[in-house]
């Protein structure tokens, strides 16, 4: 059985698209739809639950400079993923590099990387926006070369929705915001005391919660590490220490992208980029980490993203091999192996079904 995916990729004036995927674990098949066209750089998406809104990360037009000219515009969605937009608010910064929905469906959230700006947009009834609320961070880390400034790089509500989360991966904080008081448009207002600092030079990139929402996990850029918490109360209070998403030994120019939760619930799963590998640590009954993670080497470069297609189905965007693969999920061990359909595609960034 196929199920459409949604892909989105760095983009030129003359290849401006969102991709649409059909990928049939099975058959262990995988082949390209029409895209939507005429779609700068969407590179992040976020889907209502009922799949009828499409919410995405892309520049205000496809000439755009995405450095200069970032967006987030609203599509409306058919039962085959066919997507045609319904609203568009530029921002005078670059294109978001991620965003979410709050769980009620009614806030979109977003984070800006480059100027470090982060914020929620309320979302009418119809699916369009209303009012916007942005917050600017400040501040630096020990990476010269990375943390020179402030760079927030995910926003992500509590499973409550009291508090959105930011991951700035400049600052190595996950700053924390009164989400709640934020409805129907009001200010958005920093909670200090429910921040969590990382150790130094880690960099902070995203962050998820369980099925449950009494468990987050983050991923650390820089670090190549991820760390478990238990979320309490509005505060995010650590449950380990940071573990290595790469195998003993290995010392090279690598750092870590996405992180996910398996399907069955007892595997997150990371993937580190330039020693192309995602690494799969078991989820303990406590919702800490085990420490004998299992790195499978991918056939492609640079895995800026991926997603379960099924249970034992996963897609992986190779961005720097331009093109996207499929992996079987071992969900005994934690191990992937490479499935033989590839599809073409220059630079896959981001998947939602």
């Amino acid at each position: 059985m196929e199920k459409t995916f949604i892909v989105g990729s760095y983009t030129t004036p003359d290849n401006a698209k969102i991709r649409r995927i059909a990928v049939d674990c099975e058959k262990a098949a995988i082949r390209e739809l029409a895209p939507v066209e005429d779609i700068g750089n969407p590179i992040y998406f976020a889907v209502s639950e009922a799949r009828d809104r499409l919410y995405v990360a892309q520049a205000t037009a496809p000439d755009a400079d995405r450095a200069k000219s970032g967006a987030l515009a609203a599509y409306a969605l058919d039962a085959d993923l066919n997507a045609r937009r319904i609203d568009l608010i530029p921002f005078p910064f670059s294109v978001p590099c991620h965003i979410s929905l709050s769980h009620d469906g009614t806030r979109l959230l977003f984070a800006e990387y480059s100027a470090a700006h982060a914020g929620v947009v309320a979302i009418n009834k119809d699916g369009t926006f209303g009012a916007c609320s942005v917050v600017h961070h400040e501040g630096h880390g020990p990476n010269q070369k990375r943390q020179e400034s402030a760079h927030c790089h995910c926003a992500v509500a509590s499973p409550d929705d009291r508090v959105l989360f930011i991951c700035d991966l400049g600052t190595d904080t996950v700053n924390a915001y009164d989400l709640a008081g934020c409805a129907g448009g009001g200010t958005l207002a920093p909670l200090p005391e429910n921040d969590f600092h990382g150790a130094p030079g880690l960099g902070p990139r995203h962050m998820i919660f369980n099925a449950a929402g009494d468990r987050a996990y983050l991923i650390y850029e820089l670090g190549s590490a991820v760390q478990s918490f238990a979320y309490e109360n509005g505060r995010l209070r650590p449950l380990q220490e940071p573990l290595s998403t790469l195998p003993q030994g290995f010392d090279g120019d690598t750092k870590c992208a996405a992180i996910r939760i398996s399907p069955c619930g007892r595997w997150l799963l990371a993937s580190n980029r330039g020693h192309d590998s995602i690494a799969a640590f078991p989820i303990k009954d406590d919702g800490t980490l085990g420490a004998e993670k299992v790195v499978s080497q991918l056939t492609g470069r640079f895995p800026r993203d991926f997603v379960f297609a099924s249970q034992d189905c996963v897609i992986v965007g190779h961005k720097l091999s331009d093109n996207v693969g499929l992996y079987r999920f071992d969900a005994a061990t934690g191990a992937l192996t490479r499935l033989p359909a590839t599809l073409a595609m220059p630079k896959p960034l981001a998947f939602i079904m």
